[in-house]
């Protein structure tokens, strides 16, 4: 924990450089892999999905 305050005056915020965000949303994506022959078709589906809800909540 001693490293963070000078990461924090080295780099800035810790939002600007941490990667915790995106591994958080590939942890989402994972359960979404349902097809192990077609992984990528499912990852595909799963965000299609995940952007059509966030659209409707968003108008309704």
């Amino acid at each position: 924990l001693l490293h963070i305050v000078q990461s924090i005056r080295d780099f800035g915020p810790p939002s600007c450089y941490w990667a915790f965000p995106m591994e958080r949303y590939c942890g989402t994506l994972t359960p979404d892999i349902r097809s192990r022959r077609f992984p990528f078709s499912s990852l595909d589906r799963s965000v299609v999905e995940r952007a059509l809800l966030t659209q409707i909540s968003l108008n309704y």
